[in-house]
């Protein structure tokens, strides 16, 4: 049977798989002891958001990569620099 996955690829996207889906489980279970918080945090909706984009074929990191980045201002040198952590507009907001 000829192999158009190799057995070492395998096993590496799987292990990826299972960490993702421990990790979203124990921020599950973590919101779960604090009140359910997660349904109204933004940051929670765009990793479901990218967790589903996982399933669609093409190109997966480009799209994923986007929706975790701000859009591009052309004009940021004149403004003073790009606006990190707690920008508004930061990961989609």
């Amino acid at each position: 049977m000829p192999h158009s996955l190799s057995d070492q690829r395998f096993l590496a996207i799987r292990s990826l798989i299972v960490e993702l889906a421990a990790a979203l489980d124990r921020s599950e279970r973590h919101a779960g002891d604090a009140g359910g918080v997660l349904d109204i945090d933004p940051r929670w909706r765009l990793l479901s958001e990218a967790v589903e984009r996982l399933t669609r074929p093409g190109h997966r990191v480009d799209d994923i990569q986007r929706l975790f980045s701000d859009a591009y201002e052309p004009n940021w040198r004149q403004d003073g620099g790009p606006r990190l952590a707690g920008s508004p507009n930061c990961c989609g907001q």
